[in-house]
């Protein structure tokens, strides 16, 4: 073979060995391409909800916008028929929690649940478990509180638990707990929620989340919103029931940004809402894929 052969051979092999990978390539579905469908989930009873929502959260009087909240969310849950959703309800002591169970079997029978204020009472976490065991379903619980009193004893017989509050940032203060049927104010050690569930938890994916953090929750509003510390993280949750305490004005006008910042994103749907003095809320994350997938029917989402 001359010279001046052999780098035209070579060229040949290289551009065979190209047309091969090319042809390896076309035959196996993108992965990317199976990713971004993944994320275009479109729920139709959440758009219903939002459009509903939208319209009625132009209130700009903070007091008024508290009050009528829970008559919103109930005509938009109505107008959007969310009872599709097969939300269960979950009785404990005092209040009603609820849930939606898992439905696609390809995401695993591992569910994870982490209770922030256990108040002395597991029995909606015991009802839980038993309708997720009764679909072959396993509950993993996490629950914080810091009145170790009956607490520790009676979180530990389901799961593992912490005694300490949850807050938007560590440290030691005072907090309103519920004790002996009554609130008082107490001493207590906080751990920053993100810190907790990335450096502590170290689980990325939280199924449920009950938080009642006594007021607390006012400095933990950014964990919802998009590229929030949550998102930075990586770190996603699917449903939450969330309570509201307190409400003075200064609180009720951090509410009524939160919600208009919610409405704005389309990313969580807020049902079942209920004024109590404080509120209790269920919120379900339309956002993400894995979400949708694994606790809604095929038949709610495009």
């Amino acid at each position: 073979m001359s010279l001046r052969e052999r780098p035209i051979n070579l060229l040949l092999i290289v551009l065979l060995i190209f047309l091969i990978i090319v042809l390896i390539c076309n035959q196996q579905p993108s992965t990317e391409k199976e990713t971004i469908a993944e994320l275009n989930t479109n729920v139709v009873i959440f758009n219903k909800w939002s459009s509903c929502m939208k319209e009625k959260v132009s209130e700009t009087d903070h007091k008024a916008f508290w009050d009528k909240f829970q008559q919103w969310t109930d005509e938009c849950d109505k107008w959007a028929d969310i009872d599709k959703l097969g939300l269960v309800s979950l009785k404990n002591l005092d209040e009603m929690k609820y849930g939606i169970l898992p439905v696609n079997e390809n995401y695993g029978s591992d569910n994870v649940l982490v209770t922030l204020g256990v108040g002395k009472d597991i029995d909606a976490e015991v009802h839980y478990k038993k309708k997720m065991n009764e679909i072959g379903r396993n509950l993993t619980f996490y629950g914080a509180d810091p009145i170790t009193d009956v607490n520790a004893d009676l979180y530990s017989t389901i799961g593992k638990y912490f005694p300490f509050a949850i807050g938007g940032d560590g440290g030691y203060s005072t907090a309103s707990v519920y004790v002996n049927g009554t609130y008082m104010k107490r001493d207590v050690v906080h751990v920053d929620l993100v810190y907790f569930f990335d450096r502590i938890l170290k689980i990325k994916t939280y199924d449920n989340i009950w938080l009642d953090a006594e007021g607390a929750e006012y400095g933990l509003f950014d964990i919802f919103y998009k590229t929030g510390p949550l998102d930075k993280r990586g770190i996603r949750f699917c449903q939450m029931s969330l309570e509201v305490h307190m409400p003075d004005d200064n609180k009720k006008k951090k509410f009524m940004q939160f919600i208009k910042t919610l409405i704005n994103e389309n990313r969580f749907g807020m049902h079942k809402n209920r004024l109590v003095g404080h509120m209790r809320m269920y919120l379900f994350n339309y956002d993400d894929s894995y979400c949708v997938r694994k606790f809604l029917s095929k038949s709610l989402y495009e």
